[in-house]
């Protein structure tokens, strides 16, 4: 069943963030669900769990078990945000962009509780991850194969984009892909030459694809009269690795890479004084509409402000590390699937 027929839901405790903190409820080790959530209706068909109930303001921790206030929301929000994370294969064309948009402001308008802040923890558009990585493996033999690779992947782009919003919302954005286009260029020339990729390298490029997606979600966004924002992760997720490169596509393997809470939960706030400022989200009349705010997973930087990644399946991590910046009251693993299984059908098809 494809995501717009259909979307399974995994919603999710939250304890220490990590990537499994997350437990699914009403899965046993011998069965699996088939599409628990019409996308269409967005009318949840299994129990849901609840996160740790917080106050709806933002938080940062000092340790797993120490938390300190950092800024409050509006006295007028009633509810604590939740959390939406979105997979490359949720978000693979223009129609797909529009039905996650579609969703999460009906998810925004809440259930009995009321209006509800909500965030987007987006993947890179499907594929795009893989056409990156080509432009990086071609620059190592041919920059003329490298070129058109990326030429391939900013087309996709855009094109999709373009089919999302009228012009005046797309031209800057368009603008700041094939700007990134030219980065992208200026990082792999020189590695014909080295004849390696350093893991750096790798990391920086494949990012991009995070990065041009959520502008992407957010344009769309613009166009249903919704107040919204793009977060690039790097500008605030400060980690630090013990890993290199990217990892193996489909491993989820995080446990290299820890968030620095303290100098992340002061760059949310920072954000969230200025940019989220700047549009209103402290004006807000939270009982009568809540901000939708898109994030890019996957991508973040290091102390000393190397992008870095939290490598390949890692937006999950994103999304329980954001969660807890936000205090959420729940995260939900929105999955293209025909069914919640408990291992992975490429590696386990029985």
């Amino acid at each position: 069943m494809s995501l717009s027929e259909g979307l399974n839901r995994a919603e999710a405790f939250m304890g220490a963030p990590s990537l499994h903190s997350f437990q699914l409820r009403g899965v046993s080790q011998q069965h699996r669900f088939h599409s628990p959530l019409s996308l269409r209706n967005a009318v949840p068909r299994v129990r849901s769990a609840t996160l740790r109930k917080q106050q709806p303001s933002m938080l940062a921790s000092k340790s797993s078990t120490t938390l300190e206030k950092f800024i409050k929301m509006p006295d007028s929000a009633k509810t604590a945000w939740e959390v939406h994370k979105f997979g490359g294969a949720s978000l693979a064309d223009a129609e797909l962009y529009k039905t996650v948009g579609d969703l999460l402001i009906q998810e925004s308008k809440g259930r009995d509780s009321g209006m509800v802040p909500t965030m987007a923890i987006v993947s890179a558009m499907g594929g795009m991850t893989d056409l990156l990585i080509g432009v990086v493996d071609n620059a190592l033999h041919n920059m003329e194969d490298a070129e058109k690779a990326l030429e391939v992947a900013i087309d996709r782009q855009v094109s999709t984009l373009k089919q999302l919003a009228p012009p005046e919302i797309t031209d800057p954005i368009e603008k700041n892909i094939r700007n990134d286009g030219k980065d992208i260029l200026n990082v792999v020339r020189s590695l014909r030459l080295i004849r390696t990729v350093p893991s750096v390298n790798m990391e920086l490029v494949t990012g991009f694809g995070e990065v041009w997606s959520a502008q992407t979600l957010n344009a769309y966004l613009q166009t249903k009269d919704v107040p919204t924002a793009w977060l690039d992760a790097r500008k605030v997720l400060v980690v630090e690795s013990s890993l290199e490169g990217l990892g193996e596509k489909g491993s989820a393997s995080t446990g290299g890479v820890a968030p620095l809470w303290d100098e992340t939960s002061k760059r949310m706030g920072d954000w969230w004084d200025t940019d989220c400022k700047e549009k209103g989200f402290h004006d807000l009349d939270y009982s009568k509409t809540t901000p939708v705010v898109v994030v890019t997973g996957f991508v973040a930087i290091t102390e000393n402000g190397v992008p870095t990644t939290l490598k390949r399946s890692g937006s999950d991590f994103s999304a329980t590390i954001f969660a807890r910046l936000m205090a959420a009251s729940r995260v939900t693993m929105w999955k293209n699937t025909d069914g919640v299984y408990t291992a992975d059908p490429r590696r386990v098809p029985e």
